[in-house]
């Protein structure tokens, strides 16, 4: 088996994303939404009529496998676009699915309004220097929320109208590559939400459809206790977030000719830890071969923040629960208690707790595990002994990306030397 791999460096200033091999840049126009709640907040419109007919007369409606969503009509760079933001993919991972898998979202009646930004997973925001715009650009735009499983989808309007036709007239569809974006944030935050991920002008310019998704990071995403927990337990498995991307890539896979789009011609793309999720996909024997093709912005699966033992791992989970009160001591003869008090922990109390695991800037407390099931082995060896399948590639580094982390590291040496500049102008 072999890999085709290509390298580019990629300039963080264009956002350019591939498509079949091209760099397609993620340019944001929208604004800020307070985010909604599938489960409390999401409104849905009963349909006036049993048959579909009148959903079709809709151009901003398409029938899903879920249900009918509609969405909204852009016009970017004099061309239109239709979004669809805030499906729901899975249940709400709350209550007793907090720490487990995500479970597939019912079906809905009616018309589920997809209009909306929605929630932004649980995490903490970026302060350490608040009024700059470099470091808060980065911090959730919506609501914050464990209640956070939901995808966006652009489509270019002139696709639409095409592939629309082609199917009233009973022609032959033709279908589009799909984009799928998985963002950064070292597992531990990040939201598809950001107005940088906005891809209405990709759609606009582009014969492309571009989707993303929300997943779960830091302890909500990849608290992993397998190793102490009964066998078979679905508690804490680990790779939370893993699966939260994977059950969403396997929706747009079911869902995305719905929209025009080519489930049979879609790429996986990501930044930092969303190039590393995009490589894990790719040779993991629970995603590979869902997508054709995959591009790694800045991050990989190999990368030292990027995976984790599970001995590491379950390490981090033992302090976490202490800290938080639930005494990990009685894991192995009351698992069920120590998960039941985990669970009714408010999730502001885990978000900050978790991160007195934190060892420096590759030493984040929460990343993929090494747990034998979606990570069999460890990265390195499952490229050894070539276990994935043949995939195109384009691995590259965002131009000038570290610099952002420099005020991160380097916090006082930055405050000493303005100071040191001050004085000899004197």
């Amino acid at each position: 088996m072999s890999i085709k791999m290509e390298t580019k460096t990629i300039s963080t200033e264009t956002w350019r994303v591939a498509v079949m091999g091209a760099v397609v840049t993620m340019i944001v126009l929208s604004g800020k939404s307070e985010g909604r709640s599938f489960s409390q907040e999401r409104q849905h419109e009963e349909a006036k009529e049993s048959s579909g007919r009148m959903h079709h007369s809709d151009p901003l409606i398409v029938e899903t496998q879920s249900g009918a969503v509609r969405g909204i009509s852009k016009t970017v760079l004099g061309r239109e676009v239709h979004v669809f933001t805030g499906i729901p993919f899975a249940k709400p991972p709350v209550g007793p699915l907090r720490f487990r898998k995500p479970v597939p979202v019912d079906p809905w009646h009616g018309v589920l309004d997809a209009t909306t930004l929605p929630n932004s997973c649980y995490q903490e925001r970026y302060e350490y220097f608040p009024g700059f715009e470099g470091e808060e650009m980065w911090n959730p735009n919506t609501n914050l929320s464990e209640d956070c499983l939901y995808l966006n989808i652009w489509v270019p309007h002139r696709l639409r109208i095409r592939h629309r036709a082609n199917s009233e007239e009973n022609k032959p569809r033709t279908p589009v590559p799909v984009l799928i974006w998985i963002y950064g944030g070292g597992y531990m935050s990040g939201t598809a939400t950001l107005d940088v991920y906005d891809a209405d002008v990709v759609a606009a310019t582009s014969d492309v459809i571009v989707a993303s998704m929300q997943y779960r990071v830091g302890a909500f995403g990849f608290l992993y206790l397998a190793q102490d927990l009964p066998r078979g337990s679905e508690e804490a498995p680990g790779n939370m977030g893993l699966w939260d991307q994977a059950l969403a890539i396997r929706w747009l896979k079911e869902n995305i000719a719905a929209f025009g789009g080519d489930p049979e011609h879609m790429t996986l793309f990501g930044e930092s830890a969303g190039g590393g999720s995009v490589s894990i996909h790719l040779v993991s024997p629970i995603t590979r071969g869902l997508a054709r093709r995959g591009i790694m912005q800045s991050g990989t699966m190999n990368a030292p923040w990027s995976f984790m033992t599970a001995e590491r791992a379950t390490e981090i989970a033992k302090t976490l629960i202490d800290d938080c009160g639930c005494n990990a001591s009685l894991l192995v003869d009351a698992p069920s208690r120590v998960m039941s008090c985990m669970r009714s922990v408010e999730a502001k109390i885990i978000s900050v707790q978790q991160w007195n695991s934190y060892s420096g800037i590759l030493g984040l407390p929460s990343a993929p595990t090494i747990d034998g099931i979606f990570l069999p082995k460890h990265p390195l060896d499952l490229l050894k002994e070539g276990d994935f399948q043949d995939t195109e590639i384009l691995i590259g580094s965002n131009q000038d990306e570290g610099e952002c982390l420099f005020c991160h590291i380097f916090r006082t040496s930055f405050q000493v030397l303005k100071i040191s500049k001050m004085l000899l102008s004197n």
